[in-house]
């Protein structure tokens, strides 16, 4: 039995089935390079007004006396990972990073976070935002990266997760 194969020029050729799964099999180990089509993802739409409300709403919000409205900007189910100076990886529920949130606050007069070079790619529903990061503590400022996933739910943005770690 024979098989026909179409190829990227268009021209028919007709081979053995044998033939079809020995060059299948080449292609699969690495053995021969077959040229391979390749579209250009699209270009990441970053207009939605409605992220770029949240992204600005995570650091305005960050005050002592607006954390209540900063925390309705997390999905239930968000996390957050960062990296200790220990070199290993802190991983917090939303409870436990919210109250971690509440004492720092409490502690620490005039905080504040601002992002610098912010990057911000979304595809559909999803968006990440990668940043660098100032935290402004009593007139000391501390530096690092982050980066926010966020998804549509329900027609709001709310952030999934959250990653940083100081420099």
């Amino acid at each position: 039995p024979y098989v026909r194969l179409h190829t990227l020029g268009g021209r028919v050729r007709t081979t053995s089935y044998g033939r079809l799964a020995l060059f299948l099999l080449a292609v699969t180990a690495g053995c021969v390079r077959a040229p391979v089509l390749v579209s250009p993802a699209p270009e990441p739409d970053t207009t939605d007004p409605r992220l770029e409300r949240v992204i600005a709403d995570y650091v305005g919000l960050y005050r002592r006396e607006t954390l209540d409205q900063w925390e309705k900007l997390f999905l239930p189910p968000f996390t957050v990972a960062s990296t200790p100076r220990d070199g290993g990886t802190n991983l917090r529920t939303r409870d436990e990073f919210f109250e971690a949130q509440r004492r720092y606050h409490a502690r620490v007069d005039n905080l504040k976070e601002d992002l610098e070079n912010v990057r911000v790619e979304r595809r559909g529903r999803m968006a990440s935002v990668w940043a660098d990061f100032v935290v402004t503590e009593s007139g000391t400022q501390n530096r690092g990266k982050l980066v926010l996933l966020i998804m549509e739910d329900r027609g709001e943005y709310k952030i999934h997760s959250l990653m940083f770690s100081y420099q």
